[in-house]
């Protein structure tokens, strides 16, 4: 299982005399992404309207857009949708707008906006989280060097490493890990400590 989150980024451009400033905030709940808009409207209190969507949740359980004055329908769910087909969670975009004496209409302000939310996600770019297996492996430090090669030539990503009179590698894979525990075992004639932990999301 698999997501994706924004980058942080901004952009900016003029679309008929308006400008369209997109802010992308990778952001870890609801509350994060109500603190930050609070914040950018604050900090352009100025503009015309300061239109957004974002999405958090593992699966996007949660989603909130708003058209901020802007004609229903025309801002808020347009930067919903670049979202949606971005596949992103844990994000958020926000467009603000100031407007600049011509009037854009209805289709013209849907097209503005969705273009401006699609185009920062384009040049920002993404990064993908995966569901990962993490286990811990305690070994002697003579066996560190075969282990770790062990565990790459498998798929498996050291993510932490501890050394005191032990090693302890922290290790994620996306696969099931027994394979990895068997070959690992195999390669030690089973001299190491294997123990599960909780599975996570991890950008690996």
């Amino acid at each position: 299982m698999t997501y994706y989150t924004v980058n942080d980024f901004e952009r900016e451009e003029v679309i008929r005399r308006s400008r369209f400033l997109t802010v992308l905030k990778k952001v870890d709940d609801e509350d994060e992404a109500t603190a930050f808009l609070t914040a950018l409207k604050a900090k352009y209190h100025d503009a015309s309207h300061v239109c957004y969507a974002y999405r958090v949740g593992e699966r996007a359980e949660r989603a909130r857009f708003s058209d901020a004055g802007e004609p229903q329908g025309t801002a808020g769910k347009p930067i919903l949708d670049a979202l949606v087909s971005a596949e992103a969670t844990y994000s958020l975009i926000a467009v603000v707008r100031w407007f600049g004496g011509v009037k854009l209409g209805a289709g013209g302000l849907t097209r503005a906006y969705r273009l401006c939310a699609a185009s920062g996600i384009e040049e920002g770019g993404r990064r993908k989280f995966t569901l990962c297996s993490l286990f811990e492996i305690c070994t002697d430090l003579s066996l560190y060097g075969a282990v770790v090669k062990t565990v790459e030539s498998r798929g498996g990503v050291v993510t932490a490493r501890d050394f005191s009179d032990k090693v302890n590698l922290t290790v994620a894979v996306e696969e099931a890990p027994e394979a990895i525990f068997k070959a690992v075992n195999d390669t030690t004639k089973g001299n190491v400590g294997i123990t599960p932990l909780e599975s996570r999301f991890l950008e690996i």
